[in-house]
């Protein structure tokens, strides 16, 4: 398969720059050729001389930085030659190729929201990162690893250059939501700076790794064939970008919590990576670029903050559903699957398939304990999830965790594998997992979904203590093989479901599931229960965006007004498309003067969005109008609910647009 980037294509480049491809000006010769040699480890010291003194300006600063303090050379180096000599190959190239992108493409920056100089320090972390990850993970090329952590989020410049909506305006914006950056780009730029990083780099024709590193830094990749050098070097890159943010060295001055993809856990145990020796080497290198770059590092006090609020964020968002979020699930027959469990599992309960095959197992086996436990990945450990206590034995298992760390012996054997373990006591893990369930042996049975482990089934004998015999195995793994797939299916079933209730384009509930949920909240409402409005929403103008910009532009302005609702609703509010540019929200336990300040608040917002996209859709500014309504006692039914909000938004319409009516 072919591993280079899947790019963009032009005609989408240029719906979100200024200027045409063909006018995009290029990287120097020099930059170029210096960006593949620092990445090849056989260049000789004459080439690189020779590269370096091409550029005057370029070889005085590598000689500045070569007669430095920190170097802790006695007398003074007045060649390229012989500053190579003394430093080594890998340390002029990493200073000639910092200094090259420093004069060429970050000095001239403005100092607002979007700081050039914030953001290279953020782009040499992660260089200093990638190169120390690649070490302690045996990369073969860690100088490689160092150029891509340099230009990785080289896209960003590009914006900054050439975007269409002002990337420092973007920045502002994006100062008052939560969320990924990547995805606030992709929503307000048009697209990721990944994406479009990634097409510069094939259109300078820069090293095909740097692409690949720039492209995916972000995404997943594990789908696209990639070498397994390859995909350790995104990996690595990842990694060292997630860090950075973590230790509040992000590309913006704005905590955001970064992505990191399922898989860097795949491809870099984490488990060997010698953080502390990593992120110290990081400080002390960093404090030397600074005397060069006049970096202002943050105080004791202010660094222990932007930790704390980086973690804090980075806790609160599981950025998994970012990647769930990406996924297209397929068309399922949810009829047909229904019958398509395996026996003995009717139900698509997880519970029920959980307790069934644990009483199933019993009935064959008799023996005195089962469980189950999870795989909680995130804390690389196994937790209780349910358990069948035949014995009586008095034990309480459920608040039981085994950590999965290399003292777990039989357990990683287990799960790695994808096979049964007889658990003994050989390690000091296994020992004291023994010893937390009052045992001399057990037995574990991996079960799996979508061909990874989710979990295990274990039993053992803690009353009776009849020794658990070898031949058991298979007739468990049998089992456990079934319950994976029960699992498996159930999950489908339960994702299909989910699926079938939302809008395919915005993700939110679709007009079907909005008016079931309508349904319910007014019979509470007609209770007494709790308060009840509704808001009609609909973008002004958006025949005109079609029109003019292509369905794509259209497609992007709706999905922009679903996150902007989801964002500004409720956790118990409802929030659907309910066709064609028409967005419904329902808001449970709220009045009219309530729903009035909400639609306010939502035109205010779509409206400030609008003038930030002025520049990517000139001469239709995105507006909204909205029509708002209040279940009372002589409103019937639901319909008259919706027809009253739906008038409301025809006369705000009729009113000149941009507007709230109430109905």
């Amino acid at each position: 398969m072919n591993s280079n980037p899947i790019l963009p294509r032009e005609s989408e480049i240029e719906q979100v720059l200024r200027h045409r491809v063909n006018e995009i000006p290029v990287v120097s010769p020099a930059m170029a050729k210096l960006l593949h040699i620092c990445g090849d480890e056989d260049v000789s010291i004459a080439d690189l001389s020779r590269l370096v003194e091409t550029d005057p300006g370029v070889s005085t600063q590598v000689l500045k930085i070569a007669n430095a303090a920190f170097y802790g050379i006695r007398h003074g180096i007045t060649s390229i030659p012989e500053a190579i000599i003394h430093l080594g190959l890998d340390e002029v190239k990493k200073i000639a190729l910092g200094v090259t992108v420093f004069e060429k493409m970050i000095k001239t920056g403005k100092i607002q929201h979007f700081d050039r100089i914030f953001f290279w320090r953020h782009c040499l972390c992660v260089a200093v990162l990638s190169r120390a990850i690649a070490r302690e993970c045996l990369y073969p090329n860690p100088e490689q690893a160092y150029v891509c952590g340099l230009l990785h989020d080289l896209g960003k410049i590009v914006f900054d250059l050439y975007g269409r909506v002002d990337y420092d305006d973007f920045i502002a914006n994006v100062a008052r939501h939560t969320g990924t950056l990547i995805a606030e780009e992709k929503q307000i730029m048009g697209m990721g700076h990944d994406d479009i990083g990634a097409y510069c780099c094939h259109l300078w024709q820069l090293p095909r790794s740097l692409a690949l590193a720039v492209k995916y830094h972000h995404q997943q990749y594990e789908h696209l064939g990639v070498s397994s050098e390859e995909a350790c070097l995104i990996a690595i890159i990842s990694l060292a970008n997630f860090l950075a943010w973590t230790q509040g060295m992000g590309s913006i001055d704005i905590i955001r919590p970064p992505v990191l993809q399922p898989e860097v856990e795949q491809k870099i145990d984490l488990d060997n990576i010698n953080f502390t020796a990593v992120i110290t080497g990081m400080d002390r290198e960093m404090e030397n670029i600074s005397q060069f770059y006049n970096f202002v590092f943050p105080s004791p006090s202010q660094f222990r903050e932007n930790m704390f609020r980086a973690n804090l964020k980075l806790g609160s968002i599981n950025t998994m559903y970012y990647f769930m979020n990406q996924q297209h699930l397929p068309a399922v027959d949810i009829t047909r699957l229904r019958h398509s469990l395996t026996t003995p599992h009717r139900s698509l309960d997880p519970n029920i398939i959980i307790t069934s095959t644990l009483e199933a197992v019993y009935k064959d086996l008799k023996c005195d304990r089962l469980y189950i436990m999870k795989v909680v990945k995130k804390l690389r450990r196994l937790k209780m999830h349910t358990f069948l206590d035949a014995a009586d034995s008095g034990m309480d298992l459920g608040s039981i965790e085994i950590p999965i760390n290399r003292a777990a012996g039989g357990f990683i054997t287990c799960m790695r594998n994808k096979k049964p373990v007889l658990i003994t006591g050989k390690t000091s893990g296994e020992k004291q997992t023994l010893e937390k369930f009052d045992i001399t042996q057990m037995v574990i049975v991996p079960f799996c979904s979508q061909n990874k482990v989710i979990g295990i089934l274990g039993m053992d004998n803690v009353v009776s203590k009849k020794p658990i015999v070898q031949n058991i195995l298979s007739a468990i793994a049998i089992v456990a093989n079934e319950l994976g797939i029960a699992m498996e299916n159930a999950g489908i079933y339960k994702e299909a479901k989910a699926a079938s209730l939302k809008d395919g384009l915005t993700g939110l509930l679709n007009r079907v599931a909005v008016d079931e949920l309508l349904a319910k909240a007014f019979r509470k409402a007609v209770d007494g229960k709790h308060d009840l409005s509704l808001v009609m929403i609909d973008i002004d103008y958006f025949k005109r965006f079609n029109d003019t910009f292509g369905h794509q532009a259209g497609d992007n302005i709706l999905k922009l007004i679903a996150t902007t609702l989801k964002k500004l609703s409720r956790p118990f509010d409802h929030v659907g498309r309910y066709g064609g540019e028409e967005f419904i929200v329902v808001l449970n336990d709220t009045d009219m003067p309530k729903a009035l300040v909400y639609a306010q608040r939502i035109q205010k917002e779509i409206a400030q969005l609008g003038r930030l996209l002025a520049s990517r859709f000139p001469g239709t500014l995105l507006t909204i109008s909205a029509g708002v309504s209040e279940y009372k006692k002589n409103i019937k039914n639901r319909d008259e609910l919706i027809s009253r909000a739906d008038k409301a938004l025809y006369r705000a319409k009729e009113n000149g647009r941009n507007r709230v009516e109430a109905g």
